[in-house]
């Protein structure tokens, strides 16, 4: 799994058609639906990542897929399992050989659903596909990236994505909490082979073998993801927003991590 890095980020924002980041920060642009799963989305992209902001249109055909084998574990089940409230609810890791992804998990008897074949259609009628790979073990305590493959080609995708970037934007960590920190490191460690970079009695900080993204895994009262931790090419101190449960950190493009 040497070639998994940060793909993107999910942020579940209700009445999402109303919403805009506070001064137009980051620009949206319309996604999709994913008619299956009963949830659409709008996009920010920027440098490294990009941020997909989720809503539900049909919460009833959301909850009962939820209760499926395949359905508990998919991106938008988190949605329901805290009783729809707002904020960060997973992130995917992307890789260019998902069936290697699964048979390397497997072998390591790690329970997995997949690979899925998802789409999504945007008003145009235009189709996206994707596949996409979970982690089926149900003894975590912060629930695991999922592993996404496209089927368009990294420099095809990169060439789509590239008119609507802020680049002056950069994700460079994501701050996680744990209830049982040693228990999710352990976990992290086995299933996307993640390496340990700084460990202090509060927190631990991984990365993915061939990503610079950084994940800090704090001791905290709840498990899930709490901040997004970004560059700003166009300020000079750093400042910090909370919007719809999550928390956006920012810090100028000068300042040490």
């Amino acid at each position: 799994m040497d070639d998994l890095k940060l793909d993107h980020i999910i942020h579940y924002v209700q009445n999402l058609n109303d919403f805009n980041y506070p001064g137009h920060l980051f620009k949206l642009y319309q996604g999709g639906q994913h008619e299956k799963l009963g949830t659409y989305n709008r996009l920010a992209f920027i440098d490294n990542t990009y941020l997909e902001l989720l809503d539900v249109h049909k919460p009833q055909l959301l909850k009962k897929v939820v209760k499926t084998e395949e359905g508990r574990v998919t991106f938008p089940s988190k949605i329901v399992q805290d009783n729809f409230r707002q904020g960060i609810k997973n992130i995917a890791f992307r890789t260019q050989d998902i069936d290697q992804v699964k048979q390397s998990l497997e072998l390591r008897n790690v329970d997995v659903i997949g690979p899925v074949k998802m789409q999504r259609e945007n008003r145009r009628g235009k189709r996206l596909t994707w596949r996409v790979l979970y982690i089926a073990d149900p003894d975590y305590r912060v629930k695991p990236p999922f592993f996404i493959q496209w089927d368009d080609a990294d420099g095809v995708r990169a060439k789509k994505i590239d008119p609507y970037a802020q680049n002056e934007f950069k994700v460079h960590g994501i701050k996680i909490n744990s209830t049982e920190r040693k228990h999710t490191v352990a976990k992290w460690k086995n299933w996307f082979d993640m390496e340990v970079v700084d460990e202090t009695d509060h927190y631990t900080t991984m990365k993915l073998k061939h990503d610079d993204i950084l994940y800090h895994i704090y001791d905290g009262d709840f498990s899930g993801y709490k901040t997004i931790l970004l560059k700003d090419k166009k300020t000079t101190s750093s400042y910090t927003l909370i919007i719809r449960g999550a928390t956006y950190q920012f810090t100028a493009d000068s300042e040490k991590e």
